[in-house]
């Protein structure tokens, strides 16, 4: 019960920090100021839904992806802990990260009716960043409970970010520019030792199938 506990508190921070809402919540301000209360809060349902749909559908389908193109779990959590490291030194200086959504995603996105599904829940709440996390902490969960707590992680999140974004006016208005960035930098050093983690657990593995097939 306690590996569960440990596993799962690392699955809903990793998860959290690269889902980060606070760091959707200028964009999403943007894209919405001149929806009603009503269309926002759809846009918002739209977009917490698919960001729902991308991130269990590649959980789901990451023990295929690994058969299909012969990748390890190893390789994945070292390429996963490299790609989360990346977006964690720019989170640390406060810049956005153009792996979670470009600035065309972002500039096309204030052009449209309805940006619930792009760029809100993808690339913004369900990135590559997140899609990583979640494949990666899949590969390392040894049993079903394990990989239930990381779909039940994806809810609470998500949930999370409903929350966070609902009330996004006033998080802009209460917190202003200096107070969000120094949100994402806390995050960003949380995402880079995350990383870190990652990378360490997979070399870490490689090196014990080494030994093991030097003795054998």
């Amino acid at each position: 019960m306690t590996e569960l506990f440990g596993f799962a508190l690392l699955a809903f921070s990793s998860i959290l920090v690269m889902v980060d809402p606070v760091a959707a919540v200028p964009i999403y301000v943007a894209n919405t100021a001149s929806y009603s209360p009503a269309h926002r809060a759809a846009v918002l349902r739209r977009a917490l839904l698919t960001a729902f749909v991308v991130l269990t559908g590649f959980g789901l389908l990451g023990t295929f992806i690994f058969r299909v193109f012969g990748i390890t779990t190893e390789a994945f959590r070292i390429t996963g802990g490299i790609i989360l490291f990346g977006i964690g030194w720019e989170m640390l200086q406060a810049r956005r990260s153009r792996t979670r959504t470009t600035q065309e995603e972002e500039e096309e996105g204030e052009t449209k009716d309805d940006v619930g599904i792009i760029p809100l829940g993808i690339p913004l709440l369900a990135g590559p960043g997140a899609i990583t996390t979640v494949i990666t902490l899949l590969a390392q969960a040894d049993n079903t409970l394990e990989r239930i707590a990381v779909y039940a992680v994806i809810v609470v999140v998500l949930l999370i970010s409903w929350a966070v974004l609902g009330v996004a006016p006033l998080v802009v208005r209460r917190l202003g520019t200096t107070g969000i960035n120094v949100i994402e930098r806390i995050m960003g050093l949380i995402v880079m030792v995350i990383g870190v983690q990652f990378v360490v657990d997979g070399i870490e593995q490689v090196v014990i199938q080494l030994a093991e097939a030097a003795r054998g």
